[in-house]
């Protein structure tokens, strides 16, 4: 049943304010949320974790050594 002529629904029109609202919230929440703080600690200890690699030095017995 359609509504009459001038009368206004006004139950999506609250859902629709309420979602904006509740969306608002949610993105402050976000936005004002600590940020990740990866400081000097943080790059010695990816440094530290890091696999590396030692080779000796090479030297010639035959020939000049170059």
């Amino acid at each position: 049943m359609k509504p009459a002529v001038g009368v206004v629904d006004t139950s999506m029109k609250k859902f629709s304010i309420a979602s904006i609202v509740a969306s608002g919230f949610a993105a402050a929440l976000f936005g004002l949320a600590a940020p990740a703080s990866a400081d000097i600690s943080h790059h010695q200890w990816i440094n530290d974790i890091q696999p590396r690699a030692s080779v000796g030095t090479v030297t010639s017995t035959v020939g000049n050594g170059r």
